[in-house]
């Protein structure tokens, strides 16, 4: 009588089953971080604009008034205009102060003006607050 099981070799069914969950297991973990890790990346780009637009508004207040760059307005057309600042979102150029923390979509970089003190901010790539706790000020 012949044996037929000796001669055949290979896996089974359910041995390649196992193996393609376990894969597909360790891909979605690894997709799943790598995602996080983006949006890590994309904050501290955020944290990175909000550190220039600090720098550029202490150094105009080195040579200006404080009346110069006081407003949205007036921010957007001395910093922001020459900043070379970009939204990691979008990744359009942010060349525009938006007029309030309300007012700044996620990735932009926001400035507000009271009591003689810039505070700067920026908002988060998920929209859902900024990336700063303590935020970044600036004053003549």
């Amino acid at each position: 009588m012949y044996n037929f099981r000796k001669n055949k070799k290979g896996f089974t069914l359910i041995e390649l089953m196992v193996v393609v969950a376990i894969i597909g297991v360790l891909a979605l973990l690894g997709l799943r971080l790598y995602t996080g890790q983006q949006d890590k990346a994309k904050n501290a780009i955020v944290k990175a604009n909000a550190g220039t637009i600090q720098t550029l508004i202490q150094a105009e207040l080195a040579d200006r008034p404080v009346t110069d760059i006081d407003t949205p307005d007036k921010l957007s057309s001395v910093v922001f205009a020459n900043a070379g600042i970009y939204n990691p979102v979008t990744g359009n150029a942010q060349t525009t102060c938006p007029a309030s923390e309300d007012a700044a979509v996620a990735g932009e970089v926001w400035v507000t003006y009271s009591n003689n003190v810039f505070t700067i901010n920026g908002r988060n790539t998920n929209d859902n607050g900024n990336v700063y706790d303590n935020p970044l000020t600036a004053r003549k």
